[in-house]
């Protein structure tokens, strides 16, 4: 079972600052858009780190979680990103392998949440 962490005593500074601490030392990153108005199906686009940071606010909806189901041919991992909850929705995800997120873990002071 995937372990959420409670990320709701970070402020907007410190969940970017959080993102750029992941970005450092993630070993895959990408970008998607969900525009209803369009397709129902999300979609891969093309955008710089700094301009998805730049649309994370207090209202996205920012995740780190401990994945426990993987791709084979990947690392154990965790997975840090957001949704932009807006009406043309973005959504970044982050994969940081587990020996590098768990000093960010402990840095910002993040404890798994309770089933």
């Amino acid at each position: 079972m995937d372990t959420f962490y409670n990320t709701q005593n970070l402020n907007l500074e410190q969940k970017v600052a959080l993102l750029d601490d992941c970005k450092a030392v993630c070993f895959h990153w990408r970008v998607d858009k969900l525009d209803c108005s369009v397709s129902f199906r999300r979609e891969r686009v093309e955008m710089t780190f700094e301009e998805i940071k730049q649309k994370l606010t207090e209202a996205s909806h920012f995740v780190v979680i401990n994945r426990d189901f993987y791709m084979m041919d990947e690392k154990k991992h965790f997975e840090v990103g957001f949704c932009t909850l807006t009406k043309i929705e973005y959504f970044l995800f982050m994969h940081v392998e587990d020996e590098k997120m768990f000093p960010i873990i402990e840095k910002y002071g993040l404890s798994p949440l309770k089933h």
